[in-house]
């Protein structure tokens, strides 16, 4: 629109300046080529292109050479050159090629016969037209790129939601069912010799379908918070229904609420991982704070079976999920085999003190079942 109301207004200058129809035919022949280059130098395409040297410098030509025959009604359009140069040279070439455009404008004009006040003018009209010319394309690029940016952040948060949702749920549900299934099949084992054990067996895995379900809403609201005495309180009860010995020891004190989930998130999944690939007798889970306020967790176990270390079935994200969280915290995962078959999953978070519990508002939790 800028570049068409500027062919419009030299249209109607050099049809008032200069008398003759194949003057003013001639003129509007070149005003219409003019017009056409401005929107190829001032589209967003010209960034894409490898041959723009070529096609500014015939925009010059067709710019300069016809003052020879219009004279000084056709000062004023080197303006639309002069923006062409800004969007199309690489800066800082492209401000002095634009300077020198606009000072050779009085020599210009001079020549042609004007006066000072005409060629300062003229002078003006080069600057303001060619700002005027590159102030709109560049206008136009913002946009572009804001639009695109708005469309980029949107699709991230949604693919970051995604994510979230998908960790959490693999890292809640992945540990209550294997609980569960565990519990099944102890019920199943108990059928026919002690009904009423299984019976209880059942009940228990009830409760633990329903508080799944009561978390997985939580989960959907973004609003979970997991903590680590809570969560090694529920692994070790659920070892120790399974008959594996348990010792836990947390020394870490209270922990900043991000720290506090991600290693909850660690017991959790090195229990589930344990309770799927590993046979263990014992189990340890430990977490200390040395005297820089990093906080190490270390969950052990002896059922490493004899083929090596216990690794996920093909598919598994639950390490990958555990290596994601801690490294958003400035954490590491580490995992090794020990001696005497144990296993060590040791997770290391660097979490400042904070106040006790009861002196500030704690993380909203998902109701317990009943």
């Amino acid at each position: 629109m800028v570049a068409v109301g500027f062919f419009a207004a030299s249209v109607v200058a050099t049809v008032r300046n200069r008398d003759g129809l194949p003057y003013q035919l001639s003129a509007i022949v070149v005003l219409i080529l003019l017009l056409g280059f401005q929107i190829v130098h001032a589209g967003p395409w010209r960034l894409e292109r490898i041959w723009w040297p070529w096609s500014l410098f015939v925009h010059g030509l067709l710019t300069y050479l016809p003052i020879l025959v219009f004279d000084g009604s056709w000062v004023g359009i080197p303006g639309s050159f002069a923006g062409s140069v800004l969007l199309t040279v690489a800066a800082p070439r492209s401000w002095i090629s634009f300077s020198a455009l606009a000072v050779s404008q009085y020599p210009l004009c001079a020549v042609l016969g004007g006066t000072f006040g005409q060629c300062v003018n003229a002078v003006v009209s080069t600057v303001v037209g060619g700002i005027v010319v590159y102030g709109v394309a560049r206008l136009a690029d913002l946009t572009a790129e804001l639009r695109e940016a708005r469309t980029e952040l949107a699709e991230r948060a949604v693919d970051q939601e995604r994510l979230r949702f998908a960790r959490d749920l693999h890292d809640l549900l992945g540990y209550s069912l294997s609980v569960a299934a565990l519990k099944c099949q102890h019920a199943e084992r108990l059928a026919v010799k002690d009904p009423k054990l299984a019976q209880e067996k059942i009940s228990e895995v009830l409760v633990m379908v329903r508080q799944a379900m009561a978390d997985t809403r939580w989960i959907s609201s973004g609003d979970f918070q997991m903590s680590l005495a809570r969560e090694s309180r529920s692994a070790a009860s659920a070892l120790r229904a399974a008959g594996i010995s348990v010792e836990v020891e947390l020394l870490c004190g209270a922990l900043q609420p991000d720290a506090d989930a991600v290693l909850a998130t660690v017991v959790r999944e090195a229990v589930t991982n344990m309770l799927r690939h590993s046979v263990p007798r014992q189990c340890r889970i430990r977490a200390v704070r040395d005297d820089v306020g990093a906080v190490r967790l270390t969950v052990s176990n002896d059922g490493v079976p004899a083929a090596g270390v216990p690794g996920e079935p093909s598919g598994g994200r639950g390490i990958d999920n555990l290596t994601e969280r801690l490294l958003a915290v400035g954490g590491q995962l580490t995992a090794r085999k020990g001696e005497f078959g144990w296993f060590h999953l040791s997770a290391v978070v660097e979490a400042a003190a904070v106040r006790p519990q009861a002196d500030r508002p704690g993380p909203l939790v998902p109701p317990r079942a009943a």
